[in-house]
Parts: structure tokens; sequence; C-alpha cells
């Protein structure tokens, strides 16, 4: 077999392996027992007898595989070194993760699966409690359509439970979800079944928060208002401000976008008021997310999330 322009991949090639591993162009020496010792398709390869007509990579069996190169050679690094790709806490980053969820899922290690899988929990939960702390529990950094990329693995993996997120996300960028967006010099697109939830879940969305989620700036009086004209004042120069916006994020929280202005333009009493009402807003949205993309409740989706993680 003639190879075009291989590359050994120097942290990978290992001078006591006893196989050669090549996806794309890259090759990979390894030991096939290793392999075998945590994945059950390697210990069936192991198992088969040579064949004379064995392909060769100098004095070890040259094994092809389908796999992306970057996907492999991080699948690897991942089984060799237990520091590589530890659960969160730990910080890992988009390609490593995919690229070991794919792979671990491929060939049956369910530990590496399910550090993958616990990873992006921490940017694409599926409690409000979760949302609200993602900014200090998540693992993996932003990056350039990042929700995007996470909504097509999440498809390509069938991980229906962090769907509802994955595809709230990419609403908040509408241009792109209809003219696509441009990773690694081309256009792309989510897969056209998402790309149509996200479209319809817009308007319902928009209505959502104009109507439910800032409805407390529509109030003319609360009960123990000790200033009610004010306050009256207060919550129509927030009407102006608010009410035109064309945010896309309704499940941000109070503290986040209101607190701090709506202290200001109003008294205790109605500041905390208006707090609760959002509250209670936003946790019904919460409840009806999976339904703006035709998705099963969140208590079904949160039973496939515990299946997954535990094997179950």
């Amino acid at each position: 077999m003639t190879l075009d322009g291989p590359t050994l991949v120097s942290d990978l090639w290992y001078n006591d392996g006893n196989i050669v591993l090549q996806a794309e162009t890259s090759l990979f020496r390894v030991s096939l027992g290793v392999l075998a010792a945590r994945s059950p398709v390697f210990d069936d390869i192991q198992k088969l007898p040579r064949s004379q007509e064995q392909e060769m990579y100098g004095d070890c069996p040259l094994m092809v595989l389908p796999d992306k190169a970057e996907d492999l050679a991080n699948f690897l690094r991942a089984v060799y070194d237990s520091g590589f790709f530890e659960p969160p806490p730990s910080e890992t980053d988009f390609h490593t993760l995919a690229g070991i969820l794919r792979l671990s899922t491929k060939y049956e290690i369910p530990y590496l699966r399910r550090r993958a899988l616990l990873h992006l929990d921490t940017v694409r939960c599926n409690t409000l409690q979760d949302f609200d702390a993602q900014l200090s529990k998540r693992t993996i950094p932003r990056t350039n359509f990042l929700a995007f990329l996470i909504a097509d693995l999440v498809h390509e993996m069938d991980l229906p439970w962090l769907l509802p997120m994955a595809l709230y996300i990419c609403t908040q960028s509408f241009e792109e979800i209809v003219m696509g967006y441009i990773y690694k010099g081309e256009r792309r697109w989510i897969n056209n079944a998402q790309q149509v939830a996200c479209i319809e879940a817009v308007e319902p969305l928009t209505i959502c928060l104009r109507e439910d989620i800032l409805s407390f700036l529509y109030w003319t009086d609360v009960d123990g208002c000790k200033s009610s004209a004010q306050c009256k004042e207060g919550h129509l120069e927030l009407l102006k401000k608010y009410c035109s916006s064309t945010t896309r994020n309704p499940l941000a929280s109070f503290s986040d976008i209101f607190e701090e202005v709506v202290r200001k333009a109003v008294c205790t009493r109605c500041c905390i008021a208006s707090r609760d009402a959002h509250l209670i807003a936003r946790e019904a949205l919460w409840e009806a997310l999976p339904g703006l993309f035709d998705l099963p409740s969140w208590e079904t989706l949160r039973a496939l999330r515990e299946q997954a993680l535990t094997g179950s």
C-alpha cells in the first residue's frame, strides 16, 4: 500500500508498540494489548488470527481506520494518559471532547464516554439551576460558533437530553441559523431539522419574553409599595427600555439583566416583587422549553441522560 505523505504522530509513536493505526494520513504506533484492555472492540481485533495478506508498516501490522486523525489522536492520548482528559471540573476543549466522545462510543469505552457527557453537561444543562451556574461550572471555553458545533455533535451522537439547550442557544444567533456560518473556511449549517426547529421557536420565545418574562414592567400598582407615583414612572421608563429589546435570551437571570437598573428605578418592595415574578416566568419557560423544539418533556430527557451515564 502506498501512503500519501504519512505523518508519524510523535507522542503516539511507541517503539514497543505492536500495531500501527492509520487515520487519514496520520500514523500511530501503539500497543494493541493496551487498547484491548479497555475496549472490547479492540479485544475482538486482538483475538483475530493473523492473515498472511495483512498489510504491514515496517514490522507492525497496519490497520487503516475511517476515523478523523484529530479524533483518533485525542482518543489515544486519553487512553494512554489518565491525566489528559479528566472529568469536570478539569477543563477541556470542544474538539478534544468531540473526538473522545465519538471514539469512546464507537470503541465502547464507557468511562471516557461518561467524562465527555459530563463535560457537555457543564455547557448544555438540563435544569434551570445549572443554567444559572454554568458560568462558574463550564469546562469548555467559548469559541466562535461553539453553539452550532455543539448542536451538530449532540445531533450526531443522539444525545436528546442536551438538545433543548443546544437549540435554544442557537436561536440567539438567528442570522447564522438561516445564512449559515463560516468555519475553517467553509460555510456550514446545522442540520435541516434543527434549523427548522430553531426558526419556528424564535417567535414563541419572543412572545414569551415580552408577555411573560417582562410582565413585571407593565405593573402600575404593587401591594406594599410606599412610593406609588415614583414607581409607576420607574416602571414606565423600564418598559420603554426593554420592551423594544431585541434580546433573544429570555432565560437570562434577573440579577444578570435587570436587578441593578430596577433597584434604581423602583422601591425595594417593587424590586423584590419584580424579581419574584420574573423567576416564576423563567421557571415556566424552562419547563416549556423542550416542547418549543418538539422534544419530549424534561422528565423523559433526564431519564435518558441517567440511562446514558449509568449504562442501565
